[in-house]
């Protein structure tokens, strides 16, 4: 490939991220305004100002668009733990201990389905009632494929059983959010604390019976 080719595709791939972003950025707009089922491509095309045709060099569907801005917010929340590799359970362990005024100096630690929706660019998407369980789901697509095998070993589960237990966590994670409007005050580390000693809980009986079980008792 010449220089003048690859210095085209650069410009070409530049350009092309722009407008997405441009895109990206005009559909959070309008999540301001209203409902994900009552947007447009032409109220996005308005808003981006771009024409229809361009909209549709990049994207088939609006639908495309709020799942790129999910793994957006998926990528940047993760990027934001402290320390992403590290084991879940060990995790949730050691911010079980903690009292709710110190969870806050180490929510960094937090799993990614615990601060996603605290992200401050993305938090109308999760205010959308009308896409919630569209949401939710997409979260769980993306964070099974880190829990569920943590919880297989672990836990000795099977995958589906550990796919579930991801499931029930991340559910139960958004919708507690859900019910406190996604306002992350002294109420929510009260709430998250007592929810992370709940899980950590649980976590140690269930390994405690599986290693019963394996044992023959």
């Amino acid at each position: 490939m010449g220089k003048g080719t690859e210095l085209k595709n650069r410009k070409t791939d530049r350009r092309t991220l722009y407008t997405k972003n441009v895109i990206k950025d005009a559909l959070l707009e309008a999540l301001e305004d209203k409902n994900f089922e009552q947007i447009t491509v032409t109220d996005v095309c308005r808003r981006a100002e771009i024409t229809r045709a361009t909209y549709y060099l990049h994207y088939q569907s609006l639908t495309e668009v709020l799942d790129e801005l999910l793994g957006d917010a998926l990528q940047m929340a993760e990027e934001d733990c402290e320390n992403p590799d590290d084991d879940v359970l060990q995790v949730l362990s050691l911010l079980a201990g903690e009292q709710p005024d110190h969870l806050k100096a180490k929510e960094s630690l937090l799993p990614v389905c615990h601060r996603v929706a605290q992200l401050p660019k993305y938090q109308v998407i999760f205010h959308d009632e009308t896409i919630s369980n569209y949401v939710v789901n997409r979260i769980f697509q993306c964070q099974r494929k880190k829990l569920s095998p943590v919880f297989m070993k672990v836990l000795n589960l099977s995958k589906k059983e550990a796919e579930l237990l991801t499931l029930f966590i991340i559910t139960g994670t958004y919708n507690v959010n859900k019910a406190l409007n996604w306002k992350k005050n002294d109420t929510w580390y009260k709430v998250h604390s007592m929810l992370l000693r709940f899980m950590s809980g649980g976590f140690e009986r269930l390994d405690e019976q599986n290693k019963k079980e394996e044992d023959g008792f």
